[in-house]
């Protein structure tokens, strides 16, 4: 009797701990839906709010070309946003602050004349916008003729170098009809919902829909990002988060009936027993388990692998082999600390072997590695439809240490047998396919097969020429004049790698950096051209040539730690002016989500070196991101300038990349310019350098040097 109620005891403790736990995950549960949910309207009422202030960037970049527009061809400018689907209620242009344009006129005629500087309770809010020369979005404020709006104001500044205020442009958007067309309520999903920040405060700002009260039940938030400032979007129950009643009584139910059945059972006569049995099972666990995740080990897996191997040839069947590896897992542990980085791999562990097949192998090789054997399969493709879903969902946010962590992976993959009949062959072609998905940027599936193999091999021998070249001196810097089409002077050269190939001859960079890129090459090549660079701008100088010189810059090349530091003591030593190079660089450089490699770009830029986007329009190019790049120069990429003279479309869309590097004060460059009437479509744009065959070809020092002095004497 003693040791049966010494057992109910025990397992009501025991079940009162996995009820208050399985309590807590149907919480955390309900606010993870909650937070998913939160995440779409926060993402829909982004999408209604730039959809209005698309008007306003439209406006504002034709009023800068257009600053005497009138009121007929400001009305026939925005008639067809008032047809669309939008929340604005009016538009309102105030040259030199003073109210001169209004459309809708009707209900509005009293604001025309209206001079802000009059106006009080709007003034300030006009100083800031043009104190910070982008778009604010202000309120919800009450309207004199009734109801409540945003005012979302743009300044705008003409002149040659944008910095003569013209005056602002204001847009008044109806915020309920916003909040109808975003489908937000006061109550959604069983929650209430509420959004605070007003004038772009976040959550030192006042609560303008729903009730203050939902912000104070442990509510979930996500931040709704404006063009300046953010609001702050939140849900929660009126009871709390909490498990339902008639599942806490389910719970009791099933921990007494568990405590009653154990209760009456004898443990007496098996305790020897089982104390030796669980020794021994420890011992063969930890031989065999990997201690964090509970998934097999190397070991126990290079032994499930075999006998999956012989299995498979003796039915010559196929399986395929994943190698998955977390990408930016690094990251992960200098921000969040190694505790959250177990914490998300045994996560990780627990979802993937949810996923595959209880029959599958799944391992743990080490750090962040992992593999999966995917036994019995008829064709590749089974193997490619796992693979996308262990990438949907492994890539769903983590809930680590009360915050949600998202994470990506790569994976290669290597099918048996014809990618490998052993083991060590399997994991090593498997491994390559994954470092090949890394590779090509990340968060992707790649096969392997022979032919990246006698790739790699390549890889690998051009790498030791390139290393071997710069030591030979087969090197030589090639540079390509850009002229000013303001003035027709050549004031900026692009400086160009070429290889002189003992046997190949001259070697075009486009066959040698990709490679150079992949093996970690590219940091000494790129090393070997800021100094001959920084030699080539000193001779320059003594010839009387005042020259500004871009270099190409790779990704990898910011990886190395104090890299940036390393360039400007190179540039130092040759006693540069730091405004004199330009660091061509690409968007991927920042968007890949390296913060390190975007601070070093910052910390070049405060100590004077230009920045420019290389190939612009073939990436990433977006307004919004384009607002935060560190660039001082755009590069439209030459691709657009082929057909720009016939293509209705490439025409258009060079003459809107112009527009918008005037809008935000980044000169551009059009590379590719080949013909006569190209460069002169270039000058009509009001483009501001131009680059290509028609000016001249990339060229070795002397010949440049010779040409310069040629081309930018008085005729």
């Amino acid at each position: 009797m003693i040791l049966a109620i010494i057992i109910a005891g025990c397992v009501l403790l025991i079940s009162s701990m996995v009820i208050n736990y399985e309590s807590s995950r149907i919480r955390d549960n309900l606010k993870h839906e909650a937070f998913v949910n939160l995440l779409t309207l926060g993402a829909r009422l982004e999408g209604e709010i730039n959809s209005n202030l698309l008007v306003l960037r439209g406006l504002k970049a034709e009023v800068a070309i257009n600053p005497d527009i009138s009121q007929k061809e400001f009305v026939s400018l925005v008639d067809e946003f008032f047809e669309s689907r939008l929340s604005i209620r009016h538009i309102a242009l105030a040259p030199n602050l003073t109210i001169s344009h209004i459309h809708p006129e009707e209900g509005n005629r009293t604001a025309l004349g209206l001079d802000y500087r009059t106006v009080p309770a709007q003034f300030p809010a006009v100083v800031e916008v043009i104190a910070r020369q982008e778009i604010m979005v202000n309120g919800p404020v009450n309207l004199v003729q009734g109801g409540s709006a945003l005012i979302a104001r743009a300044p705008v500044f003409v002149g040659d170098e944008r910095s003569e205020l013209w005056g602002i442009i204001a847009v008044v958007i109806d915020d309920q009809l916003m909040f109808d067309n975003a489908g937000m309520d006061t109550n959604l999903w069983g929650l209430d919902i509420a959004v605070r920040g007003k004038d772009g405060m976040g959550d030192l700002g006042d609560v303008f829909f729903g009730s203050p009260e939902v912000f104070n039940r442990e509510a979930v938030t996500v931040d709704v990002i404006l063009p300046y400032g953010r609001w702050q979007l939140a849900a929660s129950p009126v009871g709390g988060w909490q498990a339902s009643l008639g599942q806490l009584i389910s719970f009791w139910l099933i921990a007494v009936l568990i405590s009653l059945v154990l209760s009456m059972a004898s443990f007496l006569i098996a305790a020897n027993y089982r104390e030796k049995l669980s020794a021994i099972e420890v011992a063969n666990y930890r031989a065999d388990f990997d201690g964090l995740t509970g998934l097999a080990n190397r070991s126990y897996f290079n032994q499930q692998l075999t006998s999956v191997i012989a299995l498979h040839r003796r039915h010559q069947k196929k399986f395929a082999l994943f190698f998955i590896d977390l990408d930016f897992f690094k990251e992960v542990n200098d921000s969040w600390g190694h505790h959250a980085g177990d914490q998300l791999l045994r996560h990780f562990s627990k979802r993937m072997t949810h996923i595959v097949r209880n029959d599958d192998v799944v391992a743990r090789l080490a750090g962040d590695e992992f593999v999966i054997v995917l036994k019995d399969i008829e064709v590749a493709t089974q193997a490619e439809l796992l693979a996308e879903k262990l990438q949907l969902e492994l890539g769903e946010p983590y809930l680590i240490e009360g915050q949600y962590l998202s994470v990506t992976h790569s994976l290669g993959i290597a099918m048996y047998p014809q990618d490998g009949r052993n083991g060590e062959t399997l994991l090593q072609n498997a491994d390559r396919a994954m470092y090949e998905a890394k590779r090509a940027g990340k968060n992707r599936i790649y096969f392997f097969n022979e032919q990246l193999s006698l790739e790699v091999k390549r890889n690998v021998q051009v790498h030791n020429q390139i290393i071997e070249g710069l030591r030979l001196g087969q090197f030589e810097i090639y540079f390509q004049p850009i002229m000013d089409l303001a003035n027709g002077q050549v004031t900026k050269c692009e400086a160009l790698i070429r290889w002189n190939h003992p046997e190949r001859g001259l070697v075009s960079p486009i066959e040698f950096i990709p490679i150079a890129e992949q093996t970690g090459a590219i940091r000494n090549l790129g090393d070997w051209i800021l100094e001959d660079v920084c030699h080539s701008h000193t001779l320059m100088k003594d010839k009387g040539l005042a020259m500004q010189i871009s270099i190409n810059r790779s990704v990898a090349e910011f990886q190395p730690k104090g890299i940036d530091k390393r360039w400007l003591d190179t540039i130092d030593r040759y006693q540069i002016d730091h405004s004199q190079l330009i660091f061509e660089i690409t968007e991927s450089l920042l968007m890949d989500g390296a913060d390190s490699q975007k601070e070093k770009v910052h910390r070049l830029r405060e100590q004077g070196i230009r920045f420019s986007i290389d190939d612009f329009g073939t990436g990433y190019s977006a307004i919004n991101y384009l607002r935060t790049y560190p660039a001082d120069y755009l590069k439209i990429d030459q691709s657009f300038l082929k057909d720009v003279l016939t293509d209705e479309q490439d025409r258009t869309l060079v003459e809107v990349i112009i527009k918008m590097g005037q809008t935000l004060g980044i000169l551009v460059v059009a590379e590719g310019v080949e013909t006569v009437d190209q460069l002169e479509l270039m000058r009509q744009f009001g483009c501001d350098y131009i680059q290509g065959y028609t000016l001249g070809r990339p060229m070795p020092f002397d010949q440049f040097v010779a040409f310069c002095q040629q081309h930018n004497t008085p005729q």
